[in-house]
């Protein structure tokens, strides 16, 4: 069967989902090919993408890129995806479903609701599933983020997190999860708000310490020298002001201010005890037993992440003293009859 898609956002991850569904196709057992035309709000990543054979053509303009397309992932900066709804959703052909990237799902599922086209009886023609790829543990330490840094492989023996709405239709959620293993990875199912309160502590976390360091450093005294001395350790903690605007950490701040206080509260009374242990001197027991919790801890946790394989227990180490104290593919199988009516 022959597939429309769209991918919007051409960055390392866009353009990797582009060659990931050539690579695909291009296999002797296909049972899918797909045209693929590509949208970004500049126009070099579209360039790239093209000659780098991830999409078949390009359109900068958003509305003329969904026209007539079955299959759309959205992968623009989180900030942006509100809008982007805005103008797609009352285009969007009726039965196209979209894979929406964007980092938090319950915002983006309101969104969905709000402007995708429905019939005159109000009920959904187009419907979206919120994915969040886990890439590659190859690609996990490098900092390229662009089109040039696409690969086929990106998300090869990884997981693709799948958060559709409850409401969804079974046959939309089942073209999510087939298009994850099209695309070399394994699907897991999760609720958007588990997927919003685990996103505070992976990706919100992160980057709120990265902009604080950076704003901490940037005002000592010692700046004027500490700046000439920036190496890859400090620089991958800068990532996210790199990668995201201003705006678009705003957004994603405000739309998960309770989930991102949670863990932002334990880690300042962490961060609390382990001052406590290194301004103590003297008997170093207590700062040499933190460290040697979290080495281990980090050892088992990179192996498991680098084999892909888990399991689900675990175990707490105590620590003495107060750090101790906190404990089948279905793009041929169409949606309900009544569901794909004309939006007249």
């Amino acid at each position: 069967m022959h597939v429309h898609v769209t991918i919007i956002g051409l960055n390392r991850v866009g353009t990797s989902v582009g060659l990931a569904l050539k690579r695909y196709q291009s296999q002797p057992a296909a049972q899918h090919s797909f045209t693929i035309i590509g949208s970004d709000n500049e126009n070099e990543p579209m360039k790239t993408a093209h000659k780098m054979g991830a999409i078949d053509n390009f359109q900068r303009d958003k509305l003329k890129a969904v026209d007539g397309a079955e299959l759309i992932f959205t992968n623009l900066p989180y900030g942006e995806t509100e809008g982007l709804f805005a103008r797609i959703g009352p285009a969007l052909k009726p039965g196209a479903v979209v894979l929406d990237l964007s980092l938090l799902k319950q915002p983006a599922l309101g969104w969905a609701d709000e402007f995708f086209v429905r019939n005159a009886q109000g009920s959904a023609l187009a419907y979206l599933v919120g994915i969040t790829p886990i890439l590659n543990a190859n690609a996990l330490y490098s900092g390229g983020i662009d089109a040039q840094d696409a690969r086929a492989d990106l998300f090869d023996d990884a997981e693709i997190l799948i958060a559709p709405d409850p409401q969804c239709p079974p046959e939309a959620v089942q073209l999510a999860e087939d298009v994850t293993r099209l695309l070399g990875a394994r699907p897991r199912f999760m609720d958007p708000a588990e997927h919003d309160g685990l996103i505070a502590a992976t990706e919100e976390l992160p980057a709120l310490l990265g902009a604080t360091l950076f704003y901490t450093l940037e005002q000592s005294d010692g700046w004027t020298e500490l700046r000439r001395m920036v190496n890859p350790t400090l620089a991958l903690a800068f990532q996210s002001l790199r990668t995201r605007t201003q705006a678009d950490a705003l957004a994603l701040l405000t739309h998960n201010r309770a989930n991102v206080l949670h863990h932002l509260d334990t880690l300042i009374a962490r961060l609390g005890e382990v001052r406590h242990a290194l301004a103590a001197g003297g008997d170093d027991a207590e700062l040499e037993a933190f460290l040697g919790l979290v080495y281990r801890a980090w050892q088992k946790w990179d192996a498991k992440r680098t084999s892909g394989n888990w399991d689900e227990g675990r175990s707490v180490e105590p620590l003495p003293g107060p750090l101790g104290a906190m404990g089948g593919m279905l793009f041929g199988r169409r949606l309900r009859k009544s569901d794909n009516e004309d939006a007249d």
